[in-house]
C-alpha cells in the first residue's frame, strides 16, 4: 500500500516524572524505525536529553525545544510536515495539537492529525467534570449509553438536597475552583455530609461544590485496545489493579490479564471499550480505565487515554503482541489486514487477539527511601517513580518474580513485620503506604482471614489466596532445608536461588548442585501472542521449570547486557537509555545482543534493538542460568551491582566481564565541591580531552557542593580558563589514578585568588555521558563499546572532536525533581533526588537559559 504521508512530526513526552518513564519514548522509537523502513521521515520535538529518539534520529530532524504551540508551529512552517501526532507525548502534546487545530494552523498547512480523529480531538482532556459542566465528551458518551460518573455542580443547599436523592451514598464532594489545593471528601451518610458541607462551600472561590457517586472501593480494571481505519477493533489485554479505584493505578500492583472478573463482565467491558472507540473515532491505541462493582455488575468509564502510557506498555510486555509497531501502521492508514510484520511473527498476528498462557504482574517502585519526608500514604495521586514486572505460569510465580524484581536483594523480598502491634497493623491496612504489599503478607501470615482482609482493604479475596499459597511454600522451604521437595516447590513458585541461599544459609553452588541432581533445570518460555496456537519466533522469554525450553543458545559471538531493572531516583531513565545505546552499538559491531531486564517501561527492552530479551529478576541465579545457556563472549554489568560483580568475576575465564556504566564510588576526591570540570576519554594508550563543563546549583549560585550542582552547561567558557593548563592538570590526575573510559576531572575555584585546584577525578556520570552525546554530536557510548571490545580507533575519533570549547553553541541540562508530584517543598535540590532533566541550546549561556523557559 502506498502511503501519502512523507514527513511526520512526533511531539515527545518531555522530561520523565512520577508516572512517566521511558514508555512513550520506547513506542515512538519503534514507530520511527518502522516509518523509516517505508520511506517516511520522522521529526521530533522534545527537550528530554534522556530520550532514545534524540540519540538515534538524525540531528537535522530533531528539535530540542520546549513543547509548546509556538515551537511546534515553527516546525510545521519550515519542514513541510504532512502529519502530526500526540500519542507519544503527555497532556501538553495533546493541548498543543488542540490549539493548532482550533486556530487553523493545521488546516492552513495541510497537516493531518494521526492517532486521533481531528473532528473529536477537542473532546479529550478528561471526563471528570462532565454532565453539569456541559462537557461535550461526557455528553457524547452518555448519548451512546456509555456509563460515566455524573459530576453535579451544586450552587446551594436546596440543589444539594435534590441531588442527594438521586445519588446513593457513599458520595464524593469537593469545592469547585478551590482556594487551596484540589481535594475530595467522601461521605457515607447524610449526617456526616451535613456536618461538613458548609465548610466545603466556603473552600470554593465561587461558592460551589461538585457532587458525584463515590466509587473509590470499586475494582479498577483497564482495557488496552486498538482500532483501524475500517473500524476493526481488538482487545490487546485486560489489566486488573490489586488495589481499588481510590489508589492511583501507578501505585498499585497490576495483573495482566485481569484475574477476578467473570466472563460476562469481561465481555461487557470489551463491548464498552469498542463502543467508546467507535463513538470517538479513535484510530490507533486506547487505554480505558473502568470502576467495577463485581457484586452488583455496575461499572463506569473513569478515564479514556488515547495514547501510549505505562498500561499499554504492560499490555505489550505481557502478551508479546507487537503493539507499537502495529499502531504505527494503523495511524498512517493501514488496516490490520494490510500490515506486514517481520518474519518472526505469524502473518496472522496483526488480526489475532492475543491469548495468554502466562500471567504478568507489575509492582511499583518507591522514592521514599531517598525522600522519607514525603507522605508515603497511597491515594489518588501517583507517587511511584518506577516499576518492575514478573512473568510466570501461575499467579503465584508471577507475583514472586515481580517481588524479587522490585528488590535489590533476595533478603529484602519478604521481610518480617512481626514487631508491629495489632493496632498498628490494622492502621496500615486501613491507610496503606508504600509498605502495603509487605503489610498484607504480614496480615496473612498472622492468620487474618481472606474475607476479613478483603473487607478492611477492599482488595479482592483472590489476591490474599495467592499470598496465602506463597507463604505456605515459604514456610515449607524454611522448615525443610536442602529437601528436594522444598526446592521443587520453591522453584515452581518463583523463589529464585537467592531466596534458597538466604533461607538455608548455603551458597548458590549448593542450590545449583541440588537442582542438577534432581534434573530440575531452568527452562525458558516464549512470550508470544498466540499461546502456542501458531508458530511464532518472538525474542522475549521468561523463566520457568518445565520439561521443554523455547530458548536455545543464540550465537557463539554474543554479548549479554544486564539492565538496571527498576527505575529509582538518581540516574533513573538515563541509565536505561544508556543501556539501550549499548545494545544498539554492540549490534553494529557485529555481536548478537541479549538483554536481561524487568522494567516494563524500559527502552532497553524494545524488541528491535536486541536479538533476545529475558524478562527476569536481575539476581545472580538468573544471570548464571542465562550465561550457562547463551555462553556470551561479553557480559556487561552496571557498576553499582557490587555483589554481582564480585560473584561474576569468579567466572571471568568463561567470558569477558565489563563493568559499565561505571561505579561512581571509584572516584577519588580531594574536596567534595566543584565549579567546573573537563571530560576526557582515556584508553590504555590515549588521553583525549573532549570538553569543559560548568556546574551550578539551582538554589544558591555560590553553593559549590558537588551533590547540589544540578545545572550543567557545556562549554564552561573558553575565555574563563587557561585550557592548556586545565588539560595538563587533568592528564596528571588520570596518569596518577589510572582510570579508563570516560573520565571527568573536577576543579574548584579559589574566589580570593582567582586560581583553581583539582577537586577530584571520577568516571563520567551516566546522565552527563548522555548530555555529552547531545552536545558534541558524538555517541560516546558507541566509543566505549568499541574500546571495550577491541574495536577502538583513536585517530579516527580525534578527527571528530573539534578543538576543545570551540563550539558555536552552548548547552544547558537542568535536572528535574519529583517534589511537586510528591507534595513536598523546602527540600534541597540534590543529584540523588533527580527524576529527569530538560535540555536547551543557545548561542550563549544566557540564550540557553532563556530557551529553557520558552
Amino acid at each position: 500500500m502506498n502511503c501519502e504521508i512523507k514527513n511526520i512530526l512526533i511531539i515527545g513526552g518531555g522530561p520523565s516524572d512520577v508516572g512517566h518513564e521511558n514508555e512513550q519514548d520506547a513506542a515512538a522509537f519503534q514507530a520511527f524505525s518502522m516509518w523509516k523502513n517505508i520511506g517516511i521521515k520522522t521529526f521530533i520535538i522534545d527537550n528530554n536529553p534522556y530520550s532514545l529518539l534524540l540519540q538515534e534520529v538524525p540531528a537535522s530532524d530533531v528539535f530540542v525545544k520546549n513543547i509548546n504551540t509556538q515551537n511546534v508551529e515553527e516546525i510545521i512552517k519550515t519542514k513541510k510536515i504532512d502529519a502530526i501526532t500526540s500519542i507519544y507525548g503527555k497532556k501538553e502534546a495533546l493541548k498543543v495539537i488542540q490549539r493548532l487545530n482550533k486556530n487553523g494552523i493545521l488546516k492552513n498547512y495541510n497537516v493531518k492529525i494521526i492517532g486521533l480523529n481531528e473532528n473529536n480531538i477537542s473532546l479529550f482532556g478528561g471526563i471528570k467534570d462532565n454532565v453539569d459542566n456541559n462537557t461535550v465528551l461526557a455528553n457524547r458518551l452518555l448519548e451512546n449509553d456509555i456509563p460515566i460518573l455524573a459530576s453535579n455542580i451544586i450552587n446551594d443547599f436546596d440543589e444539594l438536597r435534590s441531588n442527594i436523592e438521586k445519588i446513593k451514598f457513599p458520595v464524593s464532594v469537593k469545592p469547585v475552583n478551590p482556594i487551596k489545593g484540589q481535594y475530595r471528601n467522601v461521605f457515607q451518610n447524610v449526617e456526616d455530609l451535613n456536618a461538613q458541607i458548609n465548610d466545603i462551600f466556603q473552600q470554593s472561590k465561587v461558592n460551589k461544590i461538585s457532587l458525584e457517586k463515590e466509587v473509590g472501593t470499586y475494582k479498577e480494571i483497564g482495557m488496552v485496545a486498538i482500532r483501524d481505519k475500517a473500524g476493526t477493533k481488538m482487545i490487546i489485554s485486560s489489566l486488573e489493579d490489586m488495589n481499588p479505584v481510590k489508589v492511583n493505578s501507578t501505585d498499585s500492583v497490576v495483573f495482566a490479564p485481569a484475574q477476578t472478573l467473570n466472563d460476562i463482565m469481561l465481555q461487557q467491558l470489551r463491548a464498552t471499550t469498542f463502543k467508546v472507540m467507535d463513538c470517538l473515532g479513535i484510530k490507533g491505541i486506547c487505554h480505558i480505565q473502568f470502576a467495577v462493582n463485581s457484586k452488583t455488575d455496575e461499572y463506569y468509564v473513569l478515564k479514556i487515554n488515547p495514547f501510549f502510557n505505562q498500561e499499554t506498555s504492560i499490555a505489550a510486555k505481557a502478551t508479546g503482541y507487537p503493539l507499537a509497531m502495529i499502531v504505527a501502521s494503523i495511524i498512517i492508514n493501514y488496516s490490520l489486514t494490510e500490515i506486514k510484520l517481520p518474519p518472526k511473527f505469524n502473518k496472522l498476528t496483526p488480526i489475532l487477539q492475543p491469548i495468554n498462557d502466562h500471567i504478568t504482574v507489575k509492582t511499583p517502585i518507591w522514592p521514599f527511601d531517598y525522600l522519607d519526608m514525603a507522605d508515603s500514604h497511597l491515594g489518588p495521586h501517583a507517587k511511584a517513580t518506577g516499576a518492575a514486572i514478573g512473568v510466570g505460569r501461575s499467579a503465584e510465580a508471577a507475583f514472586m518474580n515481580a517481588l524479587r524484581s522490585s528488590q535489590p536483594s533476595p533478603k529484602d523480598v519478604l521481610p518480617s513485620y512481626n514487631y508491629l502491634s495489632e493496632d498498628d497493623l490494622i492502621e496500615q491496612l486501613l491507610h496503606p503506604t508504600d509498605q502495603q504489599l509487605l503489610i498484607l503478607y504480614e496480615a496473612v501470615n498472622r492468620g487474618y482471614s481472606t474475607n476479613d482482609l478483603s473487607e478492611i482493604t477492599k482488595i479482592d479475596e483472590f489476591f490474599f489466596v495467592i499470598m496465602k499459597n506463597i507463604l505456605k511454600i515459604v514456610k515449607f522451604v524454611k522448615d525443610n532445608p536442602l529437601d528436594p521437595k522444598a526446592l521443587l516447590a520453591g522453584d515452581r513458585y518463583g523463589f529464585g536461588n537467592g531466596m534458597f541461599c538466604h533461607y538455608w544459609n548455603v551458597s548458590n553452588q549448593t542450590v545449583v548442585y541440588l537442582q542438577e541432581n534432581l534434573n530440575n533445570k531452568k527452562t525458558y518460555k516464549m512470550i508470544e501472542p498466540t499461546a502456542g496456537e501458531f508458530i511464532e519466533n518472538t525474542d522475549s522469554f521468561y523463566g520457568s521449570y518445565e520439561s521443554e525450553s523455547d530458548s536455545n543458545q543464540l550465537s557463539n559471538n554474543s554479548a549479554l547486557v544486564i539492565g538496571k531493572g527498576r527505575n529509582h531516583l538518581g540516574p533513573n531513565t538515563a541509565a536505561d537509555t544508556y543501556t539501550a545505546e549499548m545494545l544498539i552499538q554492540l549490534h553494529k559491531l557485529g555481536y548478537k545482543t541479549i538483554i536481561l531486564n524487568n522494567n516494563p517501561n524500559s527502552v532497553s527492552l524494545i524488541p528491535i534493538i536486541s536479538d533476545k530479551q529475558y524478562i527476569e529478576p536481575v539476581q545472580l541465579g538468573e544471570i548464571l542460568n542465562i550465561i550457562k545457556l547463551e555462553k556470551p563472549s561479553y557480559v556487561f554489568l552496571p557498576g553499582n551491582r557490587h555483589y554481582l560483580i564480585r560473584e561474576l568475576s569468579k567466572l571471568k575465564d568463561n567470558f569477558t566481564l565489563i563493568v559499565l556504566p561505571p561505579d561512581q564510588k571509584n572516584g577519588i576526591w580531594n574536596v567534595p565541591k566543584a565549579d567546573f570540570a573537563i571530560d576526557l576519554l582515556v584508553s590504555r594508550n590515549e588521553i583525549i580531552p573532549i570538553s569543559t563543563v560548568g556546574f551550578k546549583s539551582q538554589e544558591d549560585i555560590d553553593d559549590d557542593e558537588v551533590d547540589k550542582q544540578t545545572d550543567y552547561y557545556i562549554p564552561f567558557g573558553k575565555d574563563a580558563l587557561d585550557i592548556k593548563k586545565i588539560e595538563k592538570m587533568a592528564k596528571n590526575e588520570v596518569q596518577e589514578h589510572q582510570l579508563t573510559g570516560l573520565i571527568q576531572v573536577l576543579f574548584h575555584t579559589n574566589h580570593h585568588t582567582g586560581g583553581y585546584a583539582v577537586s577530584g577525578i571520577t568516571p563520567l556520570r551516566i546522565t552527563e555521558t548522555i548530555f555529552l552525546n547531545e552536545v558534541t554530536g558524538i555517541n560516546w557510548i558507541k566509543i566505549l563499546m568499541q574500546m571495550y571490545t577491541e574495536h577502538f580507533n583513536p585517530s579516527f575519533l580525534k578527527k571528530l572532536i573539534p578543538s576543545i570549547d570551540s563550539t558555536s553553541r552552548f548547552a544547558i541540562m537542568q535536572i528535574i525533581f519529583p517534589f511537586k508530584s510528591l507534595g513536598i517543598s523546602n527540600i534541597p535540590k540534590k543529584r540523588d533526588f533527580e527524576i529527569g532533566a530538560k535540555l536547551s541550546f543557545g548561542k550563549s549561556i544566557s540564550d540557553s537559559q532563556k530557551n529553557l523557559l520558552k
